[in-house]
């Protein structure tokens, strides 16, 4: 009868502790998915910084695998054409940004050697220059009322994944979020879009 009775607290034991990590997963499942959600139903918030930079903070969302095979097929893609396996992802951030750029400068004359029937004939083509160091450069021709540009422009993106913390009156503790600041260099660059996906393994 012991016996009997030391095998149906063991499996009782056992019963109980699958249920507890079953428990547990769940709760962990659901946390996942709530933070999803607000990642998903809040908006990026776009600032500027003290010094005047385009700012964007974005909310992280958590995907497995196959979330985001189904619903990003565009990221996995590019992954693929980039070599790499889906499943070893670790995380994916995209952010749009908008370069405006209102150029003001001279024209100015500048004469130029034509051949034309074993001759050389003079003509004048108008160009201009205009510089944001080091940050835009435009030159331009303008020859017989067409337009040859050439436009550089650089920009850095500074990326800040940090954790946010639960608050209560003036006690912080935990996790309460992780969110992604983005940051642009350049000063003519907007930033219009963002998105941070950590994968869930």
């Amino acid at each position: 009868m012991k016996k009997y009775l030391f095998i149906t607290c063991l499996l009782l034991a056992m019963l109980s502790a699958r249920l507890a990590k079953s428990l547990y997963e769940s709760g962990v499942e659901n946390k996942r998915l709530h933070s999803n959600q607000e990642a998903l139903m809040g908006e990026v918030k776009l600032y500027e910084t003290e010094a005047g930079k385009s700012a964007a903070s974005v909310l992280r969302l958590q995907l497995n695998y196959d979330e985001l095979e189904r619903n990003y097929q565009g990221v996995c893609k590019e992954a693929k054409d980039l070599g790499l396996k889906v499943k070893r992802l670790q995380a994916v951030a995209q952010t749009g940004t908008n370069t405006e750029i209102k150029v003001q400068t001279i024209l100015r004359d500048s004469i130029i050697y034509v051949p034309k029937n074993n001759l050389v004939s003079v003509d004048t083509i108008k160009w201009f220059t205009w510089k944001d160091p080091p940050w835009v450069k435009v030159n331009g021709i303008i020859d017989s009322g067409k337009v040859d540009l050439d436009i550089q422009s650089i920009d850095t993106l500074l990326q800040i994944v940090h954790r946010v913390p639960k608050r209560f009156l003036f006690f912080r503790w935990g996790t309460k979020a992780i969110r992604q600041e983005i940051v642009s260099k350049n000063p003519h660059t907007k930033l219009v879009y963002s998105e941070y996906i950590e994968l869930k393994k």
